[in-house]
């Protein structure tokens, strides 16, 4: 029998004041979906792999094997025990590779000198490690743990680290990548010397002084952090009240285990990364539904609102069984996503969900919604939304789903394209800036008019998305007119405006276009693509024939810059964008309505 609505959403509600050591009813639902879905699977035997980079000129740091074991052996007991503390969910921790009873460390030497080696050396020591070790690893299907033995000592005692430090994994959990840093210093048992000092130099700090327990903290915490992004799980600094330490996946590098040397707020495992840890096939030891396509989807999204709050309901269809639904909400203002908040629901046997978004106080939010899979993949929808002065929140993100859905499907479904931008659906859109949106898009599906050569342009005006361009380069995805140049969405939008003309510039890039002197004036808007996030920014420069016109401050996500140059005699306008930032990161720079006029 059909449980009663109204029952089912208010027992949802009520279990997200569940925040208490144990078992916990949400992880307890999701948890047994889980164990339904794959009992009497064979082990996929799936495991980190852990290789240890060092330089050309540079031999890997003293005793790296012990003390990268024992650091590992450390973070995978942080998950078993927090698994088990707050949730009563037993596991084995993190799975490592072992030969025999005995950990594998993968040992790389780099091509090059150490001193060639810094933060931005990702890509380059990967490809490095993927040559070194051939059909050892599979990348697309393997989750890699990179540590890095960039570390030396100078003369008056202070360290210096330059090793890659960042993780990134497929929300599908199919492969994931961790770059780590390794030190000397960095062992376990010395997260209790408070004695020792310490100083070091590292990308985001010239000279840091610390002792050694609180080094540790922050470099343990630094692996334990970015090994999870590694695995697939996003910045998350849980519920509010959840606990009274800081989540691991929000700001808890900082604070791993320093309740050993005297810290009052150490890193715990909040619900969401718990739930994900839980589906992940590390930790399931299963590959059934791995690999298959992620079609999970919201249905009959609804939202009520009162002061503050947030109320949502909906019903995910997903061929893989759901397990949970993860809402996450943070400031636009804020310059990264580590302080997101997450609000957790259960899931019914009809894939129903109801989850309470609390404490809203901001002007504005960034909102994720997560589909969380048995399989561990996790399916996301992102928007925006606002609150007025009184702190009620706005539901106009609910008319841009409409929008999102039909976008994300002219990119990957063809068929449902058809059904979403059919003359019916853009009919009955709740709004002319829906409808408008939807128009643009179906638009863009069609075959596209080859681009002009400006030597036969006889108009006053015209827009150089529509030009021959002489060349055209960016930094991530492809050049493109008149859309966005990557997978990730279609529409040009910059500070809520739709662009029907522009061209997609991630930073690094360049356009250039042959003027032959024929033109007076370049004319544009300026602007990174909504949803880049607080942290990136896009510096934008124009070049006339080698002469820098024009060059803008350092944009950010909802900041544009309108400009007007003069570009009388002419012959070769260069459009370049720079990142304003140490990373290009989601540099979504945009040139949007560039045109010329004679």
């Amino acid at each position: 029998m059909r449980r009663p609505l109204v029952p089912f959403l208010l027992s949802l509600l009520l279990g997200l004041s569940a925040l208490r050591a144990g078992p916990n009813p949400i992880m307890d639902s999701a948890k047994s979906k889980i164990d339904a879905f794959h009992a009497g699977e064979k082990p996929n035997g799936a495991f980190v792999r852990v290789v240890y980079f060092h330089a050309a000129d540079q031999a890997p740091l003293a005793d790296f094997e012990g003390r990268l074991e024992r650091s590992l052996n450390d973070i995978s007991a942080f998950y078993r025990e927090e698994m088990l503390k707050r949730y009563g969910v037993a596991t084995e921790g993190l799975p490592l590779e072992r030969r025999n009873g005995k950990f594998v460390l993968h040992v790389v030497k780099g091509r090059q000198p150490s001193a060639h080696y810094d933060y931005s050396s990702g890509g380059e020591t990967w490809n490095e490690v993927k040559e070194a070790l051939g059909e050892k690893i599979s990348p697309a299907r393997e989750h890699v743990l990179i540590f890095y033995g960039l570390c030396e000592k100078e003369e008056d005692g202070r360290y210096v680290i330059h090793a890659p430090y960042y993780g990134a994994g497929d929300s599908d959990q199919q492969h994931g990548l961790c770059h780590a840093a390794d030190c000397e210093m960095l062992d376990p048992p010395l997260l209790v010397r408070k004695d020792l000092p310490f100083v070091f130099k590292e990308h985001s700090y010239e000279r840091m002084t610390m002792n050694v327990a609180k080094f540790n903290t922050w470099y343990l915490g630094g692996l334990a952090h970015e090994l999870g992004h590694g695995l697939g799980f996003p910045h998350d600094s849980g519920a509010p009240g959840e606990a009274s330490g800081v989540a691991l996946m929000g700001g808890g590098n900082l604070t791993y285990r320093e309740n050993l040397w005297g810290g009052t707020r150490p890193a715990y495992l909040s619900l969401a990364t718990a739930l994900r840890f839980a589906a992940h096939p590390l930790a399931t030891g299963s590959d059934k539904g791995r690999w298959q396509p992620n079609d999970a989807a919201i249905n009959d999204l609804a939202a009520t609102r009162a002061k503050g709050t947030l109320r949502l309901t909906g019903r995910i269809t997903s061929s893989v069984p759901p397990c949970a639904f993860i809402a996450s909400v943070w400031p636009t203002t804020a310059k990264t996503d580590h302080g997101a908040q997450t609000f957790c629901s259960a899931i019914d046997t009809s894939g129903r969900f109801a989850v309470e978004i609390t404490g809203l106080t901001a002007a504005s939010y960034r909102l994720k919604l997560g589909s969380l899979l048995v399989n561990g993949a996790e399916a996301k929808e992102r928007y925006v939304f606002r609150c007025d002065p009184e702190g009620m929140p706005s539901l106009g993100f609910l008319h841009d789903r409409i929008v999102v859905a039909a976008e994300q499907a002219v990119l990957r479904d063809p068929a449902k394209a058809d059904l979403l931008l059919s003359d019916r659906a853009v009919a009955a859109a709740p709004d002319e800036a829906t409808r408008a949106q939807l128009r643009l898009l179906r638009e863009l599906r069609r075959p596209q008019p080859a681009p002009t050569d400006l030597a036969t342009v006889r108009a006053g005006v015209f827009s150089l998305s529509d030009a021959k361009w002489t060349a055209a380069k960016v930094a991530w995805g492809q050049p493109a007119r008149n859309r966005f140049g990557s997978n990730d969405a279609v529409l040009l939008r910059i500070d809520g405006q739709l662009f029907a003309k522009g061209l997609y510039a991630h930073a690094s890039s360049r356009y250039a276009f042959a003027l032959e002197g024929k033109w007076k004036t370049f004319a544009a808007t300026a602007g990174l693509r909504d949803g880049a996030g607080a942290e990136p920014s896009a510096v934008f420069v124009v070049i006339g024939d080698g002469k820098e016109l024009f060059r803008s401050k350092p944009l950010k996500e909802n900041e544009r810059q309108g400009l007007s140059i003069d570009v009388t005699n002419v012959k070769q306008l260069e459009l370049l964008t720079e990142s304003g930032e140490k990373t290009n990161r989601s540099c979504w720079a945009i040139w949007a309505d560039p045109v010329v006029r004679r």
